[in-house]
């Protein structure tokens, strides 16, 4: 396996890899994702500042990660550990169902953290949905801190907040 910086030419790939994803999350009955989030304007977005990351293994897409400064809205309300500090925003990461529990989550993990270290960051933080079981003992496995949560105007379920100083 191996993880690169996703092109534009990636775009059909990382859609259907999210459409697969959506259908997954949604009959386990996580609906946070749907047709319309993510969208293609916020992938393309991503793609512009090269921060969408793909994970390939023999030139299959089975998973996907963005990292990059920009604080998503939502964050404003949660008391984060330091805020005059450097911080990288993991979003949007995603496992093809059919690479699920195999690794692939802790790779993307690990490599954000790499990517933290070697570009001088110095915390990570990101949120999931709080019903999201594996990816709630994904990040306190990986030793990052629950600092809080918020609510989404289109979620009833709560997002657990987390940060990692690295």
């Amino acid at each position: 396996m191996e993880i690169h910086l996703a092109k534009p030419s990636d775009l059909i790939e990382i859609l259907y890899l999210l459409k697969e994803c959506v259908k997954d999350m949604n009959a386990k009955g996580m609906k946070h994702w749907n047709s319309s989030y993510p969208g293609v304007e916020d992938i393309g977005n991503d793609l512009n500042k090269e921060s969408i990351f793909l994970v390939k293994d023999k030139g299959v897409c089975m998973g996907m990660i963005t990292l990059n400064e920009t604080e998503p809205e939502e964050y404003k309300c949660v008391k984060w550990g330091s805020n005059d500090a450097k911080i990288l925003y993991m979003k949007r990461m995603a496992v093809h169902p059919n690479w699920q529990g195999k690794g692939v989550a802790e790779l993307l993990v690990e490599f954000a953290e790499k990517y933290a270290k070697e570009n001088k960051y110095n915390y990570i933080r990101l949120d999931t949905l709080s019903s999201n079981q594996s990816e709630t003992k994904l990040y306190t496995t990986s030793k990052y801190d629950e600092v809080g949560q918020f609510h989404s105007t289109f979620q009833k379920t709560p997002f657990k907040c987390y940060e990692k100083k690295i």
